[in-house]
């Protein structure tokens, strides 16, 4: 659903309530809503303010560098994750709507985003090539990086998944190469 000044960059199903959806907005905005109804419930800034009104912001100009690429939940916790065009890999709460931490995760945008479905790693892709696995324990903590990507028309890393039962991930590029690997036990 469209709202006025902010334009919609991303979209995920709440993995702990079937019923709701959040959406990523151009200025850095997140909002909660209904998936039946549509009803927006619920609005938070992921820069220095944390939760706003939506009248507040609906017109608000877009801050591309705030913009979130992708959007997910997390598997079992009121967790919203999004890496963003400042390359910024952030971590909202639910529960409380504040934004409970927020690193520099890729040197340039980051543009792929995947959940371990055990929900204790985070995985990333950006356009500086990188994929990098993250620790959802330790606030995001860096377990691991390579470099897999070559840039290509601005793009590197497209696309990022871990496999739902194996030790594996992948990812894809704008190079037009897919990567397969295995991941030790951590």
């Amino acid at each position: 659903r469209r709202r006025r000044g902010q334009v919609p960059t991303c979209v995920s199903a709440v993995h702990t309530d079937a019923g709701k959806v959040v959406v990523g907005y151009c200025g850095g905005f997140v909002g909660l809503f209904d998936g039946v109804s549509g009803t927006l419930e619920n609005v938070a800034g992921l820069s220095a303010r944390p939760q706003v009104a939506w009248d507040d912001v609906r017109d608000a100009p877009c801050d591309v560098c705030a913009q979130p690429n992708k959007i997910t939940t997390h598997t079992s916790l009121p967790l919203t994750v999004s890496v963003h065009e400042d390359g910024s890999l952030r971590l909202l709460d639910l529960r409380t709507w504040h934004n409970i931490h927020t690193q520099q995760a890729h040197s340039g945008p980051a543009t792929a985003l995947a959940i371990q479905p055990s929900g204790l790693q985070i995985l990333t892709g950006g356009v500086d090539g990188f994929v990098r696995t993250w620790d959802v324990r330790k606030q995001a903590m860096m377990l691991y990086e390579t470099h897999l990507h070559s840039g290509k028309l601005g793009e590197a890393c497209c696309t990022v998944a871990f496999h739902p039962t194996l030790p594996m991930l992948a990812s894809g590029g704008a190079d037009g190469r897919v990567n397969i690997l295995s991941q030790g036990v951590r």
